[in-house]
């Protein structure tokens, strides 16, 4: 606990207390959550109960939950009305805990009576403190309605959401410490078996975190798991350093000859601006508190900072991809700073229960130290990540900050957060039913069910369900400063092509949004050359994905492996992200595309393709341009005769009398050649429009 904090309560509740009641009274308000509706042995492990372990013998907690109470007076179940209210003011409390509104959100409550809801929640707050011990009031945000429950797309959703904002308003208007408990409890689903009331495990986070407001204490100075000797902070941008601290404790930052102080709130969340600053290091940074151990770094850098994220192509490991032991001879850079958030849990097979714990947003991921030497943190980074990273560095000499936390398998929707998966009927549906749907790839599905011996009945989360590697792997990275993105995913959603391009688009917007920066580059790889059945379409889905602003691809089918989906020739495809980089973000005159397909004209008996891109088309190995085909209004495609004409290539074929389409790289293992004078490939295309 706070030193300071716990004094300041202590003398506070004693001068109104009796000298023979030292005690100081919790009085816990609300509904089924507060009461421990669902919970085993609910006397011992509902928060209230949970609560008093924590707080302790100088505390007494009263649990005066009852289950289905409205804060509304005109609900359908008036807390006003029921006997706990009467018994929480006899209690005479001195802290009053108000967990109120679930009950209100229902289509019963809320569209007739809304408007009563404010004027109901500043009355009850002000009936506790006019009781004559004076008592604190704190209320608290809601708790979680999952999308599973069988109101939320019945206006629950939209509801419960007018409710919370309801309930900050109240706390301002009010004057009273306003709880959160939506958030912390919104990454555990697993937690809401019938999607309302926690389990024992949410009850004590309820409890944790009613603790930590009432006490002020929140385990000391604590900073992100990726903070650590040789990180990087971002240049020509306000650096932002937060943390966690006991409330109202004192913390002052020191970086290179800059400073800022500041004094920890009472949900124990601190964070200081430092101006921003140009490219250098290395500099010291030092955290300092009055009340904890101080933390201290002996080397930071300023310099850019970028997040390589997918899955197994993107983890695929620099001692893995071909010519390894020459790139770590010759392409290392001092100036490039890596750190790997790798999963503690991936395999085939059932997990372990051990195993299976770690399937929570909290231990999902192993973070690394940065690493700037050839090492095990080095050796098992990410190739394409160190390729683009040092690409980049050599032009641009700074120092270069990377992280990456690709996981292998996992699928698109994974990586989206719960707010923008529960704003389509779609997603809804993958958010509520993860095995075997239909929408979800059979692959994942099956790796699912295989991790988890086909238990179907079990309440624990697959990192590859919706959401849960956003929660465990972006959401702790938010308040750090990226450039940009590098991004190579997409094997597990080629069989749904046209679900995978709304995804896509949705976890693009959704993290431009969480770091606030809607110009954000994110630059993506296009999936390489297989024989899997569906992946010349979904390429050239993929290049469609361009007319998301801000975004660059780099082709890579041209690397790719009949067989294998794991092409050892990384370095090429971290080069192309990075020459996207130079180009678009950086400004350097710099070729980093291949010809894109920019339009079609119908000449007689033959089309005239105009390409992006496109200066000094050509074929890499001289070679008429393979893997090209035509097809008139049937769709019926043939291949096709070729002939380069400048900038535009004219196809045709004698099959085809009057041709209305043309698509090329459409193998599933393409052998197309087409490049330009730059000698990059051109990507898969066609004018059919989806």
């Amino acid at each position: 606990m706070s030193t300071k904090f716990a004094l300041f309560i202590l003398l506070a509740f004693n001068l109104t207390l009796p000298i023979h009641a030292q005690k100081i009274r919790v009085a816990c308000v609300g509904n089924s959550v507060t009461y421990g509706a669902g919970i085993k042995d609910r006397d011992i492990n509902s928060y209230p109960s949970q609560l008093q372990k924590l707080l302790g013998t100088n505390y007494e907690v009263a649990n005066f939950g009852h289950s289905g109470a409205t804060l509304l007076k005109n609900g359908h179940k008036p807390y006003w009305e029921k006997p706990e209210f009467q018994r929480s003011k006899d209690f005479a409390p001195n802290i009053v805990i108000i967990h109120l509104g679930l009950n209100d959100q229902g289509n019963n409550n809320w569209p007739e009576h809304k408007d009563e809801f404010v004027a109901d929640y500043l009355e009850m707050i002000t009936t506790y403190k006019n009781l004559p011990s004076k008592p604190q009031v704190m209320i608290c945000k809601m708790t979680p309605t999952f999308s599973g429950h069988h109101w939320f797309e019945e206006g629950m959703r939209e509801s419960f959401k007018d409710i919370q904002f309801k309930i900050e308003t109240i706390a301002s208007t009010a004057n009273v410490e306003l709880i959160d408990l939506h958030e912390p409890l919104y990454r555990f689903p697993e937690y809401f078996p019938d999607n309302l009331h926690p389990t024992k495990d949410g009850a004590a986070i309820i409890a944790q975190k009613v603790y930590t407001t009432i006490t002020g204490d929140y385990g000391g100075l604590q900073l992100p798991k990726f903070y650590g000797e040789n990180m990087v902070f971002q240049r020509h941008a306000p650096i932002v350093i937060s943390g966690i601290a006991n409330a109202n404790d004192r913390i002052t930052v020191h970086l290179n000859t800059r400073s800022a102080s500041t004094t920890v709130a009472k949900n124990g969340i601190w964070q200081v601006t430092i101006p921003a600053m140009n490219a250098g290091g290395p500099y010291t940074l030092n955290i300092q508190s009055e009340e904890s151990k101080d933390i201290h770094f002996n080397q930071v850098y300023i310099g850019d900072v970028w997040l390589a994220s997918g899955q197994s192509n993107m983890d695929f490991k620099v001692n893995q991809m071909q010519s390894y032991e020459s790139v770590l001879k010759d392409s290392l850079s001092p100036n490039v700073f890596v750190l790997s958030m790798d999963p503690k849990v991936l395999k085939g097979n059932p997990f372990t229960e051990k195993e299976r714990s770690l399937c929570n947003t909290n231990d999902y991921f192993e973070y690394s130290n940065w690493s700037n030497t050839r090492d095990e943190t080095l050796e098992n980074f990410s190739a394409v990540a160190y390729a683009f990273a040092y690409t980049i560095q050599k032009e641009l000499n700074v120092p270069i900050g990377i992280i990456c936390n690709a996981v292998g398998g996992s699928p698109t929707q994974a990586w989206i957060s719960r707010e923008r998966m529960e704003a389509t009927h779609e997603t809804i549906s993958m958010l509520n039913d993860s095995w075997f749907n239909p929408l979800i790839d059979t692959w994942v599905s099956e790796r699912k069910s295989e991790n988890f011996g086909g238990d179907k009945h079990t309440n624990m989360r697959h990192p590859y369900d919706p959401t849960f590697l956003f929660d465990s792997g972006i959401l702790p990275l938010v308040d750090y400063n990226f450039k940009g993105v590098i991004w190579y995913q997409g094997e597990s959603n080629a069989e749904r092509i046209t679900l995978h391009s709304r995804l896509f688009n949705m976890l693009v917007n959704d993290w431009r949004l969480h770091w606030q920066k809607p110009e954000m580059p994110f630059y993506y790889v296009q999936l390489s050359s297989i024989n899997r059945p569906t992946w010349g379409q979904f390429r050239d889905s993929q290049r469609q994905l361009l007319s998301i602003p801000h975004t660059g691809m780099a082709v890579s089918s041209d690397v790719g492996h009949k067989t294998d989906v794991h092409p050892k020739q990384k370095w090429i495809v971290g080069e192309r992200l990075a020459k996207i980089a130079l180009n678009k973000t950086y400004e350097k005159s710099i070729s980093f595309s291949g010809p894109l397909l920019d339009y079609v004209n119908i000449r007689n008996d033959s089309l005239e393709i105009h390409f992006k891109y496109g200066d000094g088309l050509k074929t890499v190995d001289g070679a008429p341009i393979k893997d090209i085909e035509i097809a008139g209004e049937d769709k019926v495609f043939v291949k096709a005769m070729t002939k380069i004409k400048g900038n535009r290539i004219i196809v045709w074929s004698k099959q085809i009398k009057n041709p209305r389409f043309v698509r090329y790289g459409y193998s599933p293992f393409t052998e197309g050649n087409l490049v330009n004078k730059a000698n990059l490939p051109a990507s898969t295309f066609s004018n059919i429009i989806n």
